[in-house]
């Protein structure tokens, strides 16, 4: 039975995909499948990919944690400040 999802690819992935099933000689469906069926996430090189991801992550979220506290911080003329600077940057 097959099953249907949907992926966001970066344009590296997405170009890989396409140019490798080609060169295989099959959809890139068929492809991806062969890819999720056989990938082993013990690979050194996938391994070390999945933690800078979630590195990242991670770091994105602590950004957006001490963003959040610091605007808490400010005061009712220094978030005027900031909102009228985004506005002029809007502008340009």
């Amino acid at each position: 039975m097959k099953k249907s999802i949907q992926l966001q690819l970066s344009n590296k992935a997405f170009d890989n995909l396409k140019k490798l099933s080609k060169q295989l000689g099959i959809s890139c469906d068929e492809f991806a499948t062969l890819c999720f069926e056989y990938v082993d996430i013990k690979h050194r090189g996938i391994a070390d990919a999945a933690k800078k991801i979630t590195d990242k992550n991670k770091k994105e979220a602590l950004d957006k944690k001490d963003l959040s506290q610091h605007l808490q911080q400010l005061s009712a003329e220094q978030i005027e400040l900031l909102l009228n600077k985004a506005a002029q940057k809007k502008k340009n």
